[in-house]
């Protein structure tokens, strides 16, 4: 049209049109102008302030919510962007309703017809697959494990006022003394940590309270859509300033039994849904999590998937060397006070001498340059080479209190605890070469002998299981009897026969203290014969058994023992079976240790409020494996960042990591075969900014270079041309995704609401496979000499 260059001047001469100078105030605004559109714009002026007798009804037309307002003798049905249009409209023209005033409410910018004629059609109620084929939620850790007060359900209607003077009519779902979540229209934007402030005039009107409508201060914590309807938006709020106004309407409403109960129940699901996604993360992360006392590693949590990096710091006598790993001196520097984490890379190797294990371990800061290379150059040719990552966090006196709600019972022995410490394995084996890059220094290999772990002391700490159920295969029983062990000979050693007795026994396995020590170490053949038993039954084969060596003590005079194979091992093992079945009710069980439940749930809540890792779930659709759920902390590391940015707001996106990788990176890593170490890969990503929109995001796998030099190039052009990343990417299936925790809460949910126990049961078996992102950029650039 004519008229819309002139629009400006119109928005100008709007306000003026009912005052006494307005005629100059025109001639002088319009004094550039033609005759023809002067008269245009007198026109279109005239046309606007003309008083209006057409009530508006929005009702179908705009995606949100109408309700009745009684304004100038009519009934209008307006939303609230209609409604905040009209207040910021009205002086324009002079507090009357005219038909300027009508078209602004009847072109909002959340009309369907406006959305059509600008090509931007409201969004469907559910966001398509494919408009985001790799998007999945996002869940918070570590958030739910305990809440400090209870929320109730109250519905009542809340009025919000948004920065900028905007009016928001919402709803109330529940709120407590600190807290509150709302339903309210989507057509308005809400930015976490933004301030608002809400009325309930509902509620004072019943309660006649009129604090409540004189402006209760939330900032936003959480913005996440309506499940069921696009047209709103949910709010997760924190209470600014304590208010006794909302306290006294919560503990009346408390009165009320059945609006309790609900949201009580709803609480529980809440917080039971997230529970189990955290202990399917137990379950199955390959990471070792450490809680130390002062100096001293007190605990170790091991899981299905941790336990072959657990094993890997075993001697040849199967005893756990890792407390030189986590030695005093590394700990004491990680964990300096005033510090809330220290991380280092500690790269080690084993060497064989003498039929014993030598472990070699060194930190980054513990080495010069020269050293570092040496290190490198001698450690990556072996099978044993590992690089770890240490990161450990102090506990603090809030974690205390915290704890001391969940277990207090246990509050002696968690009170010494002063850090936790997370072990990851970040060796890539297939780029050892890159630590042989630089050439060897001329230093000695013997100067190495400096980072040689002393044998003893061993570790006094054991492994506990994250899981309060059963490790051992079958039963064990107190049972002593004489027993000769004979060590057969080999070219440096004669055949030598041992006394000894033995003190527990199972029909695969026994345990043995000797009279002198043994010179074995694990996975020696050794044969054992059941004196006494033998001069009972002499025709029964126990002479001469075969067992395995498992482990043997410091002082190499207890040894536990498995059986071993052949035709005599099969025969001692149905024999034992029999006599033990025959025996049972007289042989006393050698109980097994199990970690208390409360001790458990003390060591997830402080880890689970420490991750440094991004763990990730997936089911499977229509054949088709899919990310999903993504489990974090806040605020979020580097890589979910780079995730959320690249999202749409409800989801967060991995196409960047999955797209055309989906059977190399899922479907193959989560076949349902049992696994105990996960699949690894090592992906680089380049992180390109770009003048408007997204960053554009290059990927590719460690297999994808086909030499070190342009995994180098790739790294060092992205970190020129914006940012660079390393990811490690390991994955297993997931073949039984709960936990023995995790089903007793199920089990308690279930007496209170059936039906939501099993919906979410179901969602937890659903999920096929699991698998957690790593940031390795450190190591990669290091390693890449960058």
């Amino acid at each position: 049209m004519l008229l819309d260059e002139y629009k400006g001047l119109i928005e100008q001469l709007l306000p003026a049109y009912d005052s006494g100078d307005f005629n100059d105030l025109f001639q002088h605004l319009t004094a550039d102008l033609s005759g023809p559109v002067r008269l245009q714009v007198k026109m279109e002026l005239n046309r606007l302030m003309a008083p209006c007798r057409q009530p508006v009804d929005l009702r179908g037309k705009v995606s949100g919510e109408c309700r009745p307002y009684d304004m100038h003798g009519m009934t209008h049905w307006l939303d609230d962007v209609a409604m905040n249009v009209y207040r910021r409209r009205i002086k324009t023209y002079g507090e009357q309703y005219r038909v300027g005033l009508f078209e602004s409410l009847m072109n909002t910018r959340n009309n369907f017809r406006v959305m059509k004629q600008q090509d931007t059609p409201a969004p469907p109620p559910e966001a398509p697959a494919e408009a985001l084929p790799f998007g999945a939620e996002l869940l918070r850790f570590g958030y739910h494990l305990s809440r400090s007060e209870q929320r109730i359900q109250i519905t009542t209607p809340v009025v919000l006022t948004l920065p900028y003077s905007q009016e928001v009519n919402g709803t109330t779902s529940d709120i407590s003394p600190s807290g509150a979540r709302f339903r309210v229209s989507s057509a308005f934007r809400y930015h976490i940590g933004q301030e608002v402030t809400a009325f309930f005039p509902e509620l004072a009107k019943q309660l006649k309270d009129e604090r409540l409508v004189q402006g209760i201060r939330y900032r936003i914590l959480g913005v996440s859509p309506h499940a069921d309807n696009d047209s709103y938006t949910w709010l997760r709020l924190m209470l600014i300033e304590s208010s006794d106004a909302l306290k006294d309407a919560i503990e009346a409403r408390q009165k009320m039994a059945a609006s309790r109960s609900r949201q009580n129940h709803e609480d529980k699901i809440i917080q039971s849904r997230t529970r189990g996604y955290e202990h399917c993360f137990l379950k199955h992360t390959s990471s070792i999590p450490l809680f130390f006392a002062g100096h001293e590693l007190k605990y170790c949590l091991q899981t299905e998937h941790n336990r072959h990096l657990w094993e890997h710091w075993h001697d040849e006598r199967n005893q756990s060397v890792i407390n030189h790993l986590l030695s005093e001196d590394r700990i004491r520097t990680l964990g300096q006070e005033g510090l809330s984490q220290g991380s280092t890379l500690i790269y080690s190797f084993t060497h064989q001498h003498e039929g014993k294990t030598y472990f070699y371990s060194a930190a980054l800061p513990e080495m010069s340059v020269e050293e570092r290379q040496l290190f490198w150059q001698i450690g990556a040719t072996r099978e044993s080479w590992r690089v770890v990552r240490l990161t450990l966090y102090p506990i603090s006196q809030d974690d205390k209190i915290q704890l001391q709600e969940i277990a207090p019972e246990l509050l002696e022995t968690l009170s010494s605890l002063t850090h936790i410490g997370v072990l990851q394995n970040l060796t890539n084996m297939a780029g050892r070469n890159d630590y042989r890059l630089t050439e060897k220094p001329a230093l000695p290999s013997k100067h190495l002998q400096t980072f040689r772990h002393p044998r003893n002391p061993v570790a006094g700490t054991h492994a506990i299981f994250f899981d309060p159920k059963p490790q051992r295969s079958e039963s064990r029983f107190l049972f002593r009897t004489p027993v000769s062990l004979l060590q057969p000979g080999t070219q440096d050693q004669e055949a030598r026969i041992l006394s000894g007795a033995s003190i527990d026994v199972s029909t695969r396995g026994l345990n043995l203290r000797l009279a002198e020590p043994l010179d074995a170490k694990r996975g020696d053949v050794l044969k054992v014969t059941f004196d006494e038993l033998l001069k009972m039954a002499k025709e029964a084969p126990l002479k001469r058994i075969p067992y395995q060596v498992v482990r043997l003590s410091p002082d190499r005079r207890n040894v536990q023992l498995e059986t071993g194979r052949g035709d005599d091992a099969t025969r001692s093992e149905h024999f034992l079976r029999r006599l033990i079945k025959h025996n049972e009710e007289r042989l006393p069980v050698s109980e097994e240790i199990m970690p208390a439940g409360p001790l458990l749930l003390a060591m997830h809540q402080m880890l689970l409020t420490r991750l440094n890792s991004l763990p990730f779930f997936c089911e499977k659709i229509e054949n088709q494996v899919k990310v999903r759920a993504l489990g974090a902390n806040q605020p979020l590391p580097p890589l979910g960042k780079l995730m959320m940015e690249l999202g749409d707001g409800k989801q967060i996106n991995l196409a960047p990591i999955f797209q055309n990788r989906v059977k190399t990176l899922l479907s193959e890593t989560m076949r349902p075969v049992a696994v105990s170490d996960p699949y690894v890969h090592e992906m680089y990503l380049a992180v390109l900014p770009q003048p408007l929109g997204q960053p554009k995001v290059l990927s590719k796998l460690f297999s994808d270079f086909p030499t070190g030099d342009t995994r180098r190039r790739f790294a060092q052009q992205a970190r020129e041309q914006g940012h660079f990343l390393a990811i490690r990417i390991t994955a297993v299936p997931m073949l039984d995704p709960t936990t023995a925790l995790i089903s007793q809460e199920l089990a308690e949910l279930s007496r209170l609401a059936m039906h939501r126990a099993r919906a979410l049961e179901n969602e937890f078996t659903s999920l096929i496979g699991f698998g957690e992102f790593y940031d390795v950029t450190d190591e990669v650039l290091l390693r890449l000499g960058l």
